[in-house]
C-alpha cells in the first residue's frame, strides 16, 4: 500500500543545515538518476567527489533513509545525500510503501551474505580498497563492475566485445580445450558486454549483443552437462547478457512490440540462453 508524504512537513522537520546541503547537491547536479527500491527510492549522490548510494522511504511508520556516508545522520537517517534524494524523489513523484524495505533487502540473502557484509565492515578503509584493487586486477568482470559503479568506464569500445564474441564461437573449435576455457569465455563476455553497455547505446551495439548471445547458446550446452565439475552455473552468464539486451532495446526506444519481435527472433536461434 502506497503513503502519502506530506512534502512541506518533511521539509520543515530537517535541520536547516542539512537542508541547505542538500538543496546544494540538487541544484549543482550531483543527484543521480532515481531507482525506485524496496518500497522507497534510491540514488547515487555524488559529494566532492565521492559516490554515495543512499536510501529514503517509510519503515515502522516513520520516514527514514539509509545511507553509506560517514557523517553521523539524526534519529532518522536522514543525512544531506538521504535528503536530497528524497527531495528528487517528491518532485519525480515516486510513490511510496507503508512498509519500506532498505535497498530492497528483505532477510532473504544468499548464503554467506551477512558474513560477508560484516567481514567488509569490520575491516579499515585502506584494507578494504587493498582487497578491492587486488580483485579488480585478477577479475575482468568485477574490474567493469567496480569502475561502473564508480562512474569511470568513459565511453567504451566494442573492440573487446567483437574479441570476445570471436573468441568465445573458436573456443570447443579444436581437440583441447576444458569446461574452465568455456567458463572463461562466457564470463569474458559478461564482462565485455556490460562494459559497452555502460556507453552510448546504437544499433550496432544491440546486433553485437546479440551475436555474443548467439555464440554463448553455442556453449551453454556443454556447460550444463557438465553440472559435476562446473564451477560457473549457465544463468551467471545467460541473464546479465538477457538483461543487457533488454535494456538496450529500452534505450534505443524500442516500443514493446517491436521490443518482443526482436526478444522472438533472438529466442528462435537459442536453445538454451533464452530459457535462463
Amino acid at each position: 500500500m502506497a503513503v502519502l508524504i506530506d512534502v512541506a512537513a518533511f521539509r520543515s522537520s530537517v535541520p536547516a543545515e542539512v537542508a541547505v546541503a542538500a538543496e546544494r547537491l540538487l541544484g549543482s547536479g550531483d543527484v543521480g538518476d532515481l531507482e525506485p527500491v524496496g518500497g522507497g527510492a534510491r540514488a547515487v549522490v555524488t559529494d566532492d567527489g565521492v559516490r554515495f548510494e543512499p536510501w529514503v522511504g517509510v519503515v515502522d511508520r516513520e520516514f527514514t533513509g539509509d545511507c553509506d556516508c560517514p557523517a553521523p545522520p539524526g534519529d532518522d537517517g536522514l543525512c544531506a545525500h538521504a535528503v536530497a534524494v528524497a527531495l528528487a524523489a517528491f518532485e519525480d513523484g515516486i510513490r511510496f510503501s507503508a512498509s519500506g524495505v532498505p535497498h530492497g533487502d528483505d532477510g532473504d540473502e544468499e548464503p554467506g551474505r551477512a558474513d560477508f557484509q560484516r567481514a567488509a565492515a569490520s575491516l579499515g578503509p585502506r584494507q578494504l580498497t587493498e582487497l578491492v584493487v587486488v580483485q579488480a586486477m585478477r577479475d575482468r568482470l568485477f574490474a567493469t563492475r567496480l569502475l561502473g559503479r564508480a562512474g569511470m568506464l568513459g565511453e567504451p569500445s566494442l573492440t573487446g566485445l567483437e574479441d570476445a564474441v570471436r573468441e568465445a564461437s573458436n573456443v570447443t573449435g579444436g581437440n583441447r580445450w576444458e569446461i574452465a576455457d568455456v567458463e572463461s569465455a562466457g564470463l569474458r563476455l559478461v564482462a565485455e558486454t556490460e562494459s559497452v553497455i555502460a556507453g552510448t547505446p546504437t544499433p550496432e551495439l544491440l546486433d553485437l549483443v546479440e551475436r555474443a548471445i548467439v555464440v554463448w547458446d553455442e556453449l551453454a550446452g556443454f556447460l550444463i552437462d557438465a553440472w559435476e565439475v562446473r564451477r560457473t552455473e549457465p544463468e551467471e552468464v545467460s541473464e546479465p547478457l538477457i538483461d543487457a539486451h533488454r535494456a538496450l532495446c529500452e534505450r534505443l526506444g524500442l516500443d514493446e512490440g517491436e521490443m518482443e519481435d526482436r526478444i522472438a527472433r533472438l529466442a528462435g536461434r537459442c536453445d538454451f540462453v533464452m530459457d535462463a
